[in-house]
């Protein structure tokens, strides 16, 4: 590894021990990336990342309460960021992991390089989903609509800068991205999104995507689903 090079410390969680263990290994094995432990379920999940406080936790869909865990962990204001993996495009599972709290996704048919490059990028406060997954989220959200009740509290009034620059998150950009397209610093774009978050109460930028639909058409806040 570089000198001076940031690591970024890693907890899996995923019932199936040899599948766990695999991502494990091979994750190990990624410059930058430390694997600090492995989880089967939700209870130990908990008591690990409170002991060892991971930057990222991967969480796959498939364990059993894994939507529970991920709205733990965001209810105990946890500051390591959440990355669903082996969600399937097109299924629920997008939207749901984004109502918990998940920071990004990774999907299915995703190959280990996907996989690291989804952890980088929500260390750097980036989306991690490919457009397709992101047009999913848009798919779900509106499919739901119908049986949403409830009131879109009014957010903050964004800039026009904010504007475009939420555009950018809804199409999956990076904040380097943006920079790109908008002519303006990197720095800059991470201070916009910020803004961004802030003026729409949401923590990550899945979130923000998902609220700015919401409010468009005047349905639920977050939060007001019971997680069961």
């Amino acid at each position: 590894m570089p000198a001076g090079q940031r690591t970024t410390s890693v907890l899996i969680v995923a019932e199936v021990r040899l599948y766990r263990e695999g991502i494990a290994g091979t994750l190990s094995n990624s410059p930058g990336l430390v694997v600090m432990g492995t989880s089967s379920n939700r209870a130990d999940a908990r008591t690990q990342v409170g002991a060892l406080r991971p930057d990222v936790v991967l969480i796959d869909v498939a364990t059993t309460e894994s939507l529970e865990l991920i709205h733990d962990l965001r209810a105990e204001e946890c500051p390591c960021k959440i990355l669903a993996f082996a969600v399937a495009e097109g299924s629920a599972d997008i939207l749901e992991c984004a109502e918990a709290g998940a920071a990004g996704y990774v999907t299915a048919e995703a190959s280990i390089e996907d996989l690291v490059t989804a952890i980088q990028r929500i260390t750097r406060a980036e989306l991690a989903c490919s457009p397709r997954v992101a047009a999913q989220l848009f798919k779900r959200i509106g499919e739901r609509s119908t049986g949403w009740r409830g009131h879109q509290p009014q957010a903050k009034s964004l800039t026009t800068r904010e504007h475009q620059v939420l555009d950018g998150i809804r199409q999956g950009q990076s904040n380097k991205e943006i920079g790109q397209k908008l002519n303006i610093a990197e720095s800059t774009v991470k201070n916009h999104v910020h803004h961004v978050l802030e003026k729409l109460n949401v923590t990550t930028r899945a979130q923000a995507v998902a609220r700015c639909t919401l409010a468009s058409t005047r349905r639920r806040p977050f939060g007001a689903r019971a997680i069961r």
